[in-house]
């Protein structure tokens, strides 16, 4: 029987051919690549001077292990066999990669195929966009989605959950055509090849392809006057790293140069104020990203921004708020993640779509909350809704309101004191569709979280009739650190699409899922963790089960216990996490004291098992901020 093998850059070829097997085939590692590139640039001149092998292998770096890069630029470098060439290839692959001699017609112009054959205008927009992040930047795919929705590049109607669930799937089809590549450190992030982003950042700059005009640059310590003079005709400009107060003000004397500017990214800068006229003039602004800027306390005079759509001052130091949004009647979404807000007013940004206050500690007094809440909750055009409550009287609001109840995406109840018990309706549960991450920390006076129901003889023919049960339809991440008295989670079993789990710092629990109720779902919908692919256990002192039953957490990928000593016996048989487990971390003691039902069992689970030491929730999950 004859086999055929074809390669292609597409996944969806892969598909539409049906193919038998699909078999990625990864960039070369770092030995392979300067191998490669060695016998492309020769012997006599890779040996021509003692210092050239390391010069080498710095351009082979990056290149990141692009057989089509090394071969180009390989051949490029073979008759050159002084230090001063070598140097001056270097600094070109680092700053203008696209003018390296062939890069252009042996390299970008063939990747660029893949930009070519994506299907539409709206998609080809989302790829060149990536380039605005910095090479080997991991990018937070909530973070591009919310820039793309703000770009107004995904739909335009107002209904910012399925514009965001367009943007996911954008991101799948840009990894399909090999143009981004998941990260290697979180499912949350995607990356692009230095490569890719090159040929991305040269199709911004092409005549006569209609395209935005990008400005990207690193390290920008200092914006010098030809920088300033060659940027006149951007349309969206990205500025990174320690750039200072001094050279936003040189940016500021040249501010009639940037009239076609659209986008504007500063970030993880030394700046602790945007100087006073930085943004006179430049009224067609409608994204700005000052994110990341940790010492940032003023950002001037955004109220003239007048066409902004999109603004970003998550981890920043403002501490007010009300002066800023004067006059931003546009505005859609509005993104203030782990600040030191200490007030906040909203009212008059009539257009607000999306809100997102979430992470960090909460320094905004109660009454303010309150009134946010009520503002948010007025607010006629408010699609998503992402905030931290850190007092009971602020969640009974937040239950007792269905529109709030309806657009809430992140809630995080942080010290809510005086919360003994979270109590939940089934029309709640119902009302929650979008809720996607629920925290819950340092609420120390919570004993239980519960789902009730007025009717409970309903709600039991229900659970054990139905095949409809009353679901968290959305939620796929849940935090719960530091609530000392509660007892278990067994309300998870209304969260059939959990994905990641963490659990720490509840001295008083003592299992997970228990009790007559969870048998009683597992019974009707055997969807208990079935797409759980994380779960992290730390200092449990009193855990002594997960559950009562044995579960096949089939997508369960890690598993990190740590200090649960009495956590004796883990809910598996053979055929737990068959195809999909990856690694068990914990400590070596712990792990050779467990009890298993047979021999057979535990040895195939210790070939995943690696001895780990401490690793604190509290910085893992960004609780430290």
């Amino acid at each position: 029987m004859s086999k055929v093998i074809f390669t292609t850059r597409s996944e969806d070829v892969c598909h539409v051919m049906e193919a038998h097997q699909h078999q990625k085939v990864d960039c070369l590692a770092s030995d392979e690549a300067l191998s490669l590139f060695r016998m492309k640039v020769g012997e006599d001149t890779f040996n021509s001077h003692p210092e050239i092998p390391t010069l080498a292998e710095e351009i082979v770096k990056e290149c990141k292990g692009l057989p089509l890069a090394l071969i180009t630029i390989g051949r490029a470098m073979a008759d050159k066999k002084t230090l001063r060439r070598w140097d001056r290839a270097l600094q070109v692959l680092k700053t203008y990669p696209s003018t390296f001699s062939g890069m252009e017609d042996q390299v970008l112009s063939i990747l660029a195929f893949s930009y070519h054959s994506l299907s539409n205008g709206p998609i080809k927009s989302c790829f060149l966009y990536c380039s605005m992040f910095p090479s080997d930047y991991e990018i937070l795919e909530d973070e591009l989605v919310e820039l793309w929705i703000g770009e107004g590049f995904l739909t335009k109607s107002h209904d910012i959950q399925r514009a965001r669930d367009e943007g996911y799937d954008i991101i799948q089809s840009l990894k399909e055509a090999c143009l981004l590549d998941s990260s290697d450190q979180s499912e949350k992030h995607v990356k692009m090849h230095d490569m890719i982003r090159d040929m991305a950042l040269w199709l911004t700059t092409k005549p006569g392809e209609n395209k935005k005009k990008v400005v990207v640059k690193e390290r920008a310590r200092m914006v010098e006057s030809r920088d300033l003079a060659e940027w006149k005709e951007a349309h969206r400009i990205s500025l990174w790293d320690n750039i200072g107060t001094q050279s936003l003000e040189n940016v500021g004397q040249e501010v009639p140069f940037f009239l076609d500017l659209e986008t504007l990214f500063l970030r993880r800068s030394s700046m602790y104020e945007i100087p006073t006229g930085f943004f006179d003039k430049m009224h067609l602004v409608r994204v700005l990203d000052l994110s990341h800027n940790y010492r940032l306390k003023s950002c001037g005079q955004l109220n003239q921004l007048v066409n902004l759509e999109y603004l970003n001052l998550s981890f920043t130091s403002i501490y007010s708020f009300w002066n800023i949004v004067q006059g931003l009647k546009k505005l859609r979404c509005l993104i203030l993640n782990f600040t030191h807000l200490k007030e906040i007013r909203i009212s008059n940004i009539s257009s607000l779509q999306l809100f997102s206050m979430h992470g960090g500690h909460l320094r905004i007094p109660c009454d303010e909350q309150k009134a946010l809440l009520k503002e948010l909750e007025s607010m006629k055009d408010i699609k998503e809704i992402s905030v931290i409550l850190d007092n009971d009287i602020l969640v009974k609001k937040l239950l007792n309101s269905y529109k709030l109840q309806s657009c809430i995406r992140k809630l995080h109840l942080q010290r809510c004191s005086n919360m003994i018990s979270l109590e939940l309706s089934l029309s709640c549960v119902q009302a929650m569709v979008h809720l996607e991450m629920l925290q819950i920390s340092s609420c120390n006076d919570l004993k239980d979280v519960k789902i009730n129901a007025k009717d409970k003889g309903k709600q039991g023919f229900i659970l054990r009739y139905s095949m409809v049960i009353p679901k968290f339809c959305k939620l796929h991440e849940v935090h719960v650190i530091s609530c000392s008295k509660l007892l278990n989670l067994t309300w998870l079993i209304y969260a059939p699409c959990l994905q990641s789990l963490a659990v720490g710092d509840c001295e008083s629990m003592e299992e997970l899922i228990g009790g007559s109720d969870g048998a009683s779902v597992v019974e009707a919908n055997s969807a208990l963790f079935s797409r759980l692919t994380t779960l992290q256990l730390e200092n449990l002192p009193k855990l002594r089960r997960i559950c009562n039953w044995v579960l096949p957490f089939p997508s369960l990928k890690i598993i990190y216990v740590h200090s649960c000593e009495n956590l004796r016996k883990l809910p598996f048989d053979s055929n737990t996490g068959k195809h999909s487990l990856k690694k068990i971390q914990a400590e070596q003691n712990w792990w050779e004291g467990l009890q298993w039902e047979d021999e057979a069992i535990k040895q195939r689970f210790n070939s995943f098992f690696m001895p780990s030491e401490y690793m604190d929730l509290y910085q893992v999950l960004g609780y430290d901020y």
